[in-house]
């Protein structure tokens, strides 16, 4: 069998004047497809401080305990620790992620009180504790740490 190019061409022509005209890049870009992030609507906003410190000791830790059944995503953490005594001081965040726990130094420092701030991505399992644990080398301790991130529901 024996094609015509112009019979093509024409057959073309005339699809693309009953279907309209042809796709072209500018119109991808005029037209994008829109998307939904499904996980957003299970994310929950939480912020909290804790503020370990002692008058006595030169360590002493405060908790937040996550919400039963939901995991917590530390997203954001601002942090000071001092010694009241006069030297070095430092704070450690810690938490328990699929049943091991960790410990994060989140502040060092020597005679100051400079505060540190940081974006992370630390979990938390659900009923498990977050610990700030403030320590130095004096008799007295204190800090401070907010935490910004969200909770998680799990089935």
């Amino acid at each position: 069998m024996k094609f015509n190019t112009s019979r093509i061409a024409t057959a073309f022509l005339i699809g693309i004047t009953i279907l309209g005209t042809v796709p072209s890049a500018a119109d991808a870009q005029s037209k994008p497809a829109l998307v939904r992030n499904v996980d957003e609507g299970a994310l929950q906003p939480i912020q909290f401080n804790l503020f370990p410190n002692s008058t006595t000791s030169n360590q002493n830790a405060a908790y937040f305990q996550v919400p039963a059944g939901q995991r917590l995503v530390i997203e954001y953490y601002s942090a000071q620790a001092q010694d009241l005594s006069g030297g070095a001081a430092g704070m450690s965040l810690g938490t328990t992620s699929n049943g091991n726990f960790a410990s994060f130094i989140v502040y060092v420092n020597k005679n100051d009180t400079n505060a540190v701030n940081q974006t992370t991505r630390i979990y938390a399992d659900p009923g498990s504790f977050v610990q700030a644990f403030a320590f130095n080398n004096g008799t007295r301790c204190a800090g401070s740490i907010s935490v910004s991130g969200y909770l998680v529901n799990i089935p």
